[in-house]
């Protein structure tokens, strides 16, 4: 979103209970953590929140090491405590590397994100920080065109999302400004994900006790259902 979208970040914190509520700020899919991490602290802050900085990325945290961060007890203390969760924006594979052990189990620190959403607190995200919140998610899709001619592979355009929604749910972002709505069918019907959110830039789609959703922003979403479709793998 916007930095003067109002709509969205009052929404977010209105969502965590409030001004003055904390919010733990993600920028691990950031190449560069450090300086758009403490942006979003501090667009959060100017909007009411208690917002603070996670340190927790693959690189560009001088004398951080992220293997330890994710395990250090204090900074699990903050997060578990905290009315809310943000990931901003960048390489959604790098949220994933950084929060989920190499033999695919959780973290510590995903886990303290894991009890504030099963705690009623928001997790919320922009650009990669939405694309984790599926199951599945895109990884490194390259040209559209290229995911329709030639499908898309799990551990290679694909990966595991953080599951946030409902499994049979799927997240692609910037999907109407850049044509994306288009690889997002193909990733679904791979996956065999029934419905899918294409969430437009500068949009944000609320999700609330798991089945109810709405759209705030300033241009839209589309939804993709491919609960009746149909396919023929001999036409060319």
């Amino acid at each position: 979103a916007r930095h003067d979208n109002k709509a969205i970040w009052s929404e977010v914190l209105r969502l965590a209970g409030g001004a003055g509520r904390r919010i733990a700020v993600f920028p691990s899919a950031s190449s560069y953590p450090l300086k758009n991490g403490e942006r979003a602290v501090k667009l959060l802050k100017s909007h009411g929140a208690d917002a603070f900085l996670v340190p927790v990325a693959l690189s560009g945290l001088d004398g951080v090491d992220c293997r330890g961060a994710v395990r250090d007890p204090a900074l699990l203390g903050q997060v578990r405590t905290s009315a809310g969760v943000f990931f901003i924006g960048g390489n959604q594979s790098r949220i994933c590397e950084a929060l989920v052990d190499r033999d695919g189990q959780n973290t510590p620190m995903l886990d303290a994100v894991w009890d504030v959403y099963r705690r009623g607190g928001v997790v919320a995200g922009t650009s990669a920080g939405a694309a984790i919140m599926s199951r599945v998610m895109f990884r490194d899709p390259g040209l559209i065109l290229n995911n329709m001619l030639h499908g898309v592979r799990m551990g290679k355009e694909l990966d595991h999302g953080l599951g946030f929604l409902d499994g049979n749910w799927f997240v692609d972002q910037h999907c109407l400004v850049r044509g994306r709505f288009a690889r997002a069918l193909v990733a679904m019907h791979q996956q065999q994900v029934s419905y899918g959110f294409g969430i437009d830039e500068d949009t944000a789609v609320v999700v609330e006790q798991g089945d109810r959703a709405r759209v705030i922003g300033n241009r839209g979403a589309v939804v993709l259902d491919l609960s009746q479709s149909r396919s023929d793998d001999a036409v060319q």
